[in-house]
């Protein structure tokens, strides 16, 4: 069989800065954004499997969304306490359906913007590097601060990305970092676990707009957008 890909979507956030709202459910142009992201897997030929990760009090409130329009390639898990736990439950789910030589690819459900042909290009640059993930390139200047708040220094701006989702890598890699390690307090990306094994990770720049939605002027600018 082909090699094929597995998707982990973390939704487990708790959606604070929206008021606790749960962001992947919220309506954009008529569909939740959980949605319009399980549509763009599901469209890649390679994509056997989808695993999306939920807050334990929400599993039947995201079953009734999603199971009506995918019922066969997504499955949905309880997710953990932070963000990185809730990828390792889903990956624990989802490895036993792939194989190691497999990819496994993990976007934010925050992140409902992703282009098509950014995620292909990030993909097939994990299958050609063994791990990838989209970026983008830092614009301002980025400066250190002191305890009291005051400039100490000014930091080189022309290697530095911001990382985004989605981070694609071997399915063997993150089967190995789990392994290894057990405290994941404190990763905010599976990118320093990556790191974490001394695996690098090719940085693919993206080129359509891919920000994250934390507050309501990042909800209010996506809409703009999609409308």
């Amino acid at each position: 069989m082909a090699n094929q890909i597995g998707v982990i979507i973390p939704a487990a956030g708790s959606g604070t800065r929206l008021g606790g709202v749960s962001k992947p459910l919220i309506e954009i142009d008529g569909r939740p954004a959980i949605i319009r992201l399980l549509a763009l897997f599901s469209g890649l030929r390679e994509v056997s499997r989808i695993c999306v990760a939920v807050p334990k009090g929400n599993i039947q409130q995201y079953s009734d969304v999603i199971m009506t329009e995918f019922p066969d390639n997504v499955d949905i898990v309880e997710g953990g306490t932070e963000r990185p736990y809730s990828v390792r439950n889903a990956y624990h789910f989802l490895s036993s359906r792939i194989s190691e030589d497999d990819l496994v690819c993990i976007h934010d459900a925050a992140r409902p913007l992703l282009a098509k042909g950014d995620l292909e290009r990030v993909i097939n640059e994990a299958w050609r590097s063994g791990a990838a993930f989209l970026a983008s390139r830092l614009k301002d200047t980025l400066k250190v601060a002191d305890d009291d708040n005051f400039c100490v220094s000014t930091i080189d701006r022309s290697r530095v990305f911001g990382a985004q989702t989605p981070q694609v890598m071997k399915s063997a890699f993150l089967k190995r970092a789990y392994f290894e390690i057990e405290n994941l307090s404190g990763l905010t990306d599976e990118i320093m676990l990556m790191e974490r094994i001394g695996v690098k990770a090719r940085i693919v720049e993206s080129q359509h707009p891919n920000f994250k939605v934390t507050t309501a002027d990042d909800l209010q600018l996506l809409k703009k957008l999609i409308s």
